[in-house]
């Protein structure tokens, strides 16, 4: 369907459409911009900015995020969300930079499990944004759900802990 048929169909409801252009970083950012702008006038409520290869910088990234938010006229509308993976070791840094030039939703795994070299990981978004950036992402700062969860899947997965690992590392 497209999304002036979806529209039009009263049995057809969701709170969220969420766009997500494939390899979004190494887009040229003016077509980006439009294919956004097109796309929320379109109905989406999420646009997910990825990078699928795990190839941005955090400045890249966060020239890519920015522009969004001061070329797209219709930004307002959606909430800008970030997925990086990590093939060069960049998902965390790459995300918060993200968040740092304007995205509200950081797309994320459990202890950065993922296909390659994994994706964000959870945990460690969540420490520096809480620890560095001074967010208030934790209900009532409680972080053991999240050091519960990570065990769960490293024990699930049969992965050894990492030490150094925010929350629930040996030396956290």
């Amino acid at each position: 369907y497209t999304a002036d048929k979806m529209a039009s169909r009263s049995d057809i409801t969701t709170p969220n459409i969420e766009f997500s252009p494939e390899d979004a970083a190494r887009t040229e950012l003016d077509f980006l911009c439009e294919v956004v702008e097109r796309v929320i006038d379109a109905g989406a409520t999420t646009v997910n900015i990825p990078d699928t290869v795990g190839y941005a910088t955090p400045a890249h990234f966060h020239t890519v995020m920015s522009t969004l938010k001061s070329k797209v006229p219709n930004i307002d509308r959606c909430v800008l969300s970030t997925h990086c993976h990590n093939d060069l070791g960049l998902a965390v840094a790459n995300s918060l930079s993200g968040v740092e030039a304007g995205a509200r939703q950081v797309e994320c795994t459990i202890n950065g499990i993922g296909e390659r070299c994994g994706n964000t990981d959870l945990v460690c978004v969540v420490a520096n944004l809480v620890f560095k950036m001074g967010y208030d992402v934790l209900e009532g700062g409680r972080h053991e759900q999240l050091t519960e969860i990570s065990r769960y899947v490293y024990e699930t997965a049969n992965m050894n802990f990492r030490a150094g690992q925010p929350f629930v590392g040996a030396s956290a």
